[in-house]
């Protein structure tokens, strides 16, 4: 063992090191795990061993910042340069470390998975005039393609021929809704138990759920076995919601989340175009079997990528390291250490493609369950909540109410499916706006606000303009929908409330991931499962406010003052948020 007196020594002599040959003598190097963090451990002459750690704590050039309040790091090092948070290890199987083309095509392959999952959601919903006229015992094809077809616009089931009681519409509004809940209820399950037997696992079997599912919707002979395919069906899309964003996160730094996390939510619009648009031509010429056949054929090939491009990305890590502290030694002119190929080897086939291979970690998953229940009261959590909630009700309300609108404003049922136009330009706001530009107005506020500190609060003004866009969208959607204005006026509206919608949804998941980055899974879990659970009672009740109420009061009355109260959360987190979270999860301290 070293004593005290020797570290100032040691401390130069590496130092030096790193000054004449851009890194210390690798000879006789290897790491060691303190059951915290793993450091690296240099061997010297004399059997004096220098921890990275050690090295640290002297160096007067360090400006990680002392005691740091968790989420709270330095975005630039000494020389001005983009800090790597979290701080990548010398493994060659840290996920960190995959090469950048190895990061983009797995994250493809899960934009896919995520977009198919979810344009099945997206079509569904816009069917449900089909299915309440299927259910009520009539032929929709012979009502929905008839000339003098017209609906009243303030009720929905007056779609229904007269002298046919209608099927209760909540009953079938179970079609749209259902999956959402079990998305919420997948969440508390899948998070865990992909720390417990790791994310890939999960992320295959999520997978197949979701086209066995769409299988399953596609040749129900009622509404109970149509309702349990889709509930199959939301365990699978209940992936997208939290664990797509963890896998993401463990692969990209912080600088890069908002722009790997907006590709995955943007790129649902091209599909939900596609599959929104031709779902209702669909469904009028021949049958809506062949929504749920096509998507899970589609859904085959997504898992069969899966399996094939996303790897393993369960990997434990430190506090100081999710902080971007510099633990082990990085050559001069480089932003991390070298890869360690001598002590863990080459990434093999079994690493790419391998189940299992950190082993099981049962009784983290359970600690899971319990950090899960801890952070649900965090300011954070409870503010980014409230956000995808309200965003959420409104969504889910457009998304069952568009298709009456459109029928009573005179648009034929089968091009319906141009509610859907407005996602595919919402996805360019939400990948521009909610990516890059996001990313970029967050670095200059830790440059002006932090001077070179980054807040996860410094990302909460890119949420005005969401709000800014979902309110005017519900004032302008009621106001068309309630007075029967043109169809363009709906879809305007319907653009403003999907943009806001998805865009906050991205930067909610960056927030709580960079506000409390040791429980990214439990923060996660939360802020999607609790919206899904409140939007699933809001949305499953548009159907019946609106006969009661009508559009306007429901959409541009209450939904749109609700977004606005949600709005007042971003001054009050901008400006409490770092003392609150130094209350709820303290400090990291120098070792």
């Amino acid at each position: 063992m070293t004593t005290k007196a020797y570290w100032p020594q040691r401390v130069e002599s590496v130092q030096m090191d790193l000054r004449e040959n851009g890194r210390p003598d690798t000879s006789d190097s290897w790491l060691s795990d303190d059951g915290d963090e793993k450091d690296l451990v240099k061997k010297n002459k004399g059997d004096v061993q220098v921890r990275s750690t050690d090295v640290e704590k002297n160096n007067p050039d360090d400006k990680t910042g002392g005691d740091n309040v968790v989420g709270s790091t330095s975005l630039y090092d000494e020389n001005g340069k983009i800090r790597l948070v979290p701080t990548p290890t010398p493994d060659p199987k840290d996920p960190l470390n995959l090469l950048n083309w190895r990061k983009w095509v797995a994250i493809g392959s899960m934009c896919l998975f995520g977009a198919l999952s979810l344009s099945a959601e997206v079509a569904i919903a816009g069917l449900l005039p089909v299915f309440l006229l299927e259910y009520s015992g009539v032929d929709p094809t012979k009502v929905l393609k008839d000339p003098n077809f017209k609906s009243d616009p303030s009720n929905p089931l007056s779609i229904v021929p007269e002298g046919v009681t209608p099927f209760p519409l909540s009953q079938v509004a179970l079609l749209s809704t259902t999956p959402l809940l079990a998305n919420g209820i997948a969440s508390y399950v899948l998070v865990p138990l992909s720390i417990a037997i790791g994310r890939r696992p999960v992320l295959i079997f999520t997978a197949t759920c979701s086209w066995l599912g769409g299988f399953w919707a596609g040749s129900s002979t009622s509404l109970a076995q149509h309702i349990a395919a889709r509930i199959l069906h939301g365990l699978g899309s209940g992936a997208v919601e939290a664990l797509l964003p963890l896998i993401v996160q463990d692969m990209v730094f912080l600088h890069q989340r908002n722009r790997a996390l907006s590709a995955v939510i943007a790129s649902q619009g091209p599909l939900i175009v596609l599959f929104g648009t031709l779902a209702p031509y669909i469904s009028a010429n021949s049958t809506w079997r062949w929504i749920y056949w096509s998507t899970s054929i589609l859904g085959v090939v997504a898992w069969i990528l899966l399996i094939a491009f996303v790897p393993e990305t369960r990997k434990t890590r430190s506090a100081r390291e999710l902080a971007g502290e510099k633990i082990y030694p990085i050559p001069e002119g480089s932003d991390r250490t070298e890869l360690d190929y001598a002590t863990y080897g080459q990434r093999t086939v079994k690493d790419n493609i391998g189940f299992f291979i950190f082993g099981f970690e049962w009784a983290n998953a359970g600690k899971q369950f319990i950090d899960t229940l801890k952070t649900t009261f965090f300011p954070a959590v409870i503010f980014g909540t409230v956000v995808n909630s309200a965003f959420s009700i409104v969504q889910q309300s457009i998304g069952q109410i568009i298709s009456f609108s459109l029928l009573a404003a005179g648009i034929p049922f089968e091009w319906t499916g141009l509610a859907v136009i407005p996602s595919i330009f919402a996805t360019v706001i939400v990948y521009f706006f909610g990516g890059p530009l996001a990313d970029k107005l967050s670095i200059k506020m830790s440059q002006v606000l932090g001077k070179g500190k980054r807040e996860p609060e410094y990302s909460l003004p890119n949420l005005i303009l969401p709000f800014v866009l979902g309110i005017a969208g519900c004032f302008l959607f009621g106001v068309a929908a309630q007075n029967n204005l043109h169809f363009t006026v709906l879809l305007l509206g319907s653009f403003l409330i999907l943009s806001g919608a998805l865009t906050s949804l991205t930067l909610v998941n960056t927030f709580v991931i960079e506000s409390y980055p040791q429980w990214a899974g439990p923060v996660l879990t939360n802020v999607s499962s609790l919206r899904i659970f409140v939007s699933f009672f809001f949305s499953s009740q548009v159907t019946t406010w609106i006969e009661q109420n009508g559009n306007l009061a429901v959409f541009a009355g209450g939904f749109g003052t609700m977004l606005l109260v949600a709005s007042l959360g971003i001054p009050i987190i901008f400006f409490t948020g770092k003392r609150l979270r130094g209350w709820t999860s303290g400090g990291i301290a120098k070792e």
